[in-house]
């Protein structure tokens, strides 16, 4: 089964928590070195060679081996680094804890170093997880009796609300982080849809549903831009206006729905033949329009061309394999023409096909 890679946000979390562990080892070892230097008058063996090497040089090297392999998985099998780096959060826990001197009777609440990257992570099973290990530690100090006083068990009572407080508040926080991440997806569902609908109803405004064409309304809007552009950027533009030949014997012997196939198939050949940087619309009825841009006629020509010979050859099924034809009228756009003045050219060219013979091309 494929595991997809961790997200961008797990990836900058799993930063965050490493760089947290180089702040922890930092501080760890500037706390001994203080140690060492303030209180080797009243304890002494706190700044011995055995205390140097077992308890600070030793643990400082381990922990530093901790950390350095978890930025090798961190690099290379990023997929484990969450795991690894809360269970390494125990380890560096428990070595900080095992090295301190027994006099710091505070040494427990490292324990809350386990207990927030696991918070941090929003996952109730890694908190669980430390929960039970930090009860059973603070259990086992309760316990013996056959070294520390009544003061210091009261100590360690309060450490052990100290902890419980904070895994209860772990679980709170995690489930209110959970809580808004659902209405965060919600939100992003709600206006992802919102977005869809408003592409929806804006296709829907500008595209024929029949032919998928851009409908008369788009036409209009187009070529009025490209004329607008023509002023301060000219560039070779022709249009074109189709007309199906006949179509109304279409309608009349084979029946509407046969016209409205026939009108598909028109609108396939046409965007079969036309480029990305064209345009095609159906301007109503059996009538179409296609604007074509950075060529020069001999081009756009040719392309028309091709369109009309491929609607001639193309056989209708419903038509007893018979086929259609059209007449096309086309304009080359001359800088002084306006969008009204282009369209009636191109109109009157096609005119001209249709009584001089139909299946032809005529250019004003």
């Amino acid at each position: 089964m494929h595991i997809p890679p961790p997200t961008p946000r797990q990836t900058y979390w799993n930063r965050m928590i490493l760089n947290a562990f180089w702040l922890v080892l930092l501080v760890h070892l500037l706390t001994q070195i203080i140690i060492c230097c303030s209180m080797q008058g009243d304890y002494p063996w706190l700044s011995g060679t055995s205390y140097l090497t077992g308890n600070v040089l030793i643990p400082v090297i381990m922990i530093l081996g901790i950390i350095l392999t978890l930025e090798t998985i961190y690099k290379w099998r990023p997929l484990l680094s969450e795991i690894c780096n809360v269970a390494a959060s125990h380890l560096i826990a428990i070595l900080m804890i095992l090295n301190l001197n027994d006099i710091f009777y505070v040494k427990p609440l490292i324990m809350l170093i386990p207990l927030l990257v696991s918070m941090l992570y929003l996952r109730s099973i890694y908190l669980k997880a430390t929960s039970i290990l930090c009860v059973t530690y603070m259990i086992l100090l309760l316990l013996d009796t056959s070294v520390y006083g009544n003061s210091l068990h009261i100590q360690n009572m309060i450490i052990a609300f100290i902890l419980t407080g904070t895994a209860l508040a772990g679980f709170g926080i995690i489930a209110r982080g959970h809580d808004l991440m659902q209405s965060l997806e919600s939100s992003l569902k709600s206006e992802q849809d919102l977005r869809i609908q408003n592409i929806i109803m804006d296709r829907l405004s500008k595209v024929d549903p029949l032919t998928e064409l851009y409908n008369h309304k788009t036409f209009h809007e187009y070529l009025g831009w490209l004329i607008e552009h023509q002023q301060s950027n000219p560039f070779p533009m022709q249009l074109a206006v189709l007309d199906i030949d006949n179509f109304k014997k279409v309608n009349d012997q084979y029946g509407h729905w046969v016209g409205d196939i026939v009108l598909r198939q028109v609108a396939g050949i046409v965007l079969k033949h036309i480029g990305a940087d064209d345009f095609a619309a159906r301007y109503g009825g059996e009538e179409f329009v296609v604007i074509l841009t950075a060529k020069p006629l001999e081009d756009s020509r040719r392309i028309m061309t091709q369109i009309l010979h491929g609607i001639a050859e193309l056989p209708v099924a419903e038509m007893e394999g018979n086929s259609v034809t059209v007449s096309i009228g086309m304009h080359d756009y001359a800088g002084t023409d306006s969008k009204s003045s282009t369209f009636q050219q191109a109109d009157d060219a096609l005119y001209e096909a249709k009584k001089t013979g139909k299946n032809k091309i005529v250019v004003a």
